[in-house]
This record gives C-alpha cells, sequence and structure tokens, in this order.
C-alpha cells in the first residue's frame, strides 16, 4: 500500500490507521519507513489513528476528534501535558497509568456516543461531559483560540458564557 502510494510522489501522504491489527514489530517498521520517507521526501504525513502512544511518538501537532467534529487540536506536547476540552481530558485520563510501580484503575468516560445520522444541535460531548452547561447542550461552540496554535471547541473558554452560566 505504501509503495502504491509513493510512486505518485506526493506532497502528502494520507495513512489512516495504517498499523491496526500489526504487532509492535512490523508497527514499529511501519512508522519508521513512513517518517524515512517523509523526511527523504519532505513530504507532508497526515497519521489517523486511534493509539495515542503513536501520536506521542510520532506527531509534532495533533487533532483530537469526537462526533465528527474538531474538538481540540495544537502541539502534541502541549495537548498531552495540558488538554482543554473535556473530551481530550477525558480520552488522556483513560489511558492507562502506572505510579509507583502500582497500576491505576482506568477512568471510563461515562455515557455513550452521540447518534451521528440525527447530531446533536449544540457539543457533541455535552451528554458526556462533567462540565455541561445549558449552552452546549443547544448551541455548537466556536472554536476559540487558547494559546500559541492551540484551538479548542469548548464553551467553558468563553469567560461571558462560562461566567453566566457557570
Amino acid at each position: 500500500m505504501i509503495a502504491m502510494a509513493m510512486s505518485c510522489n506526493p506532497d502528502l501522504l494520507i495513512a489512516d490507521e495504517p498499523t491496526t491489527a500489526l504487532d509492535v514489530t512490523i508497527q514499529a517498521q511501519i512508522l519508521d519507513l513512513m517518517k524515512n520517507l517523509k523526511n527523504e521526501t519532505n513530504m507532508a504525513l497526515l497519521l489517523i489513528t486511534h493509539d495515542l502512544g503513536i501520536v506521542a511518538q510520532n506527531c509534532t501537532r495533533v487533532i483530537v476528534m469526537y462526533g465528527g467534529l474538531i474538538m481540540e487540536e495544537g502541539p502534541v506536547l502541549d495537548i498531552f501535558q495540558s488538554p482543554n476540552h473535556p473530551y481530550t481530558k477525558g480520552l488522556l485520563n483513560s489511558l492507562p497509568k502506572i505510579s509507583n510501580g502500582v497500576k491505576e484503575r482506568l477512568a471510563p468516560i461515562q455515557g455513550v456516543t452521540p447518534n451521528l445520522l440525527h447530531p446533536p444541535k449544540g457539543c457533541p460531548f455535552a451528554e458526556r461531559c462533567p462540565h455541561a452547561m445549558d449552552i452546549c447542550e443547544k448551541e455548537r461552540p466556536p472554536y476559540f483560540e487558547i494559546g500559541d496554535g492551540r484551538r479548542s471547541m469548548c464553551w467553558l473558554n468563553d469567560r461571558a458564557v462560562g461566567d453566566s452560566h457557570a
């Protein structure tokens, strides 16, 4: 697949779940191959994955999506160290952790995903969000600039709304 995609000398390679169901050795080889091709040809690489470990090791920027919409985007380290959107926080908190040699209990995101055949009027994460306000279910939030190269689609970033709906 990668050879066929590269035969056209693309400026952009879109890799949709390129390592799903592969063992870690093959996974590492595929990712190294894509990284080398990217560097050698000065090509951009768009990596679509649900594996946050792959994102952390291979990407400089990340876009976190939920319900077909971008919830948050920015530099990988910034997002991983200081997530802004409640979904991103929940996603990162649901990852397995070991502290002081003790495995911590997983913290799943409560609730169910929205029916995308009939998407919600407001934020798609509102029904599962521990910080949801009335406006979250009624209106889709805009993208708020929250720092250098970062933005988040959450009403909590709007001071006027946050103060009046808290």
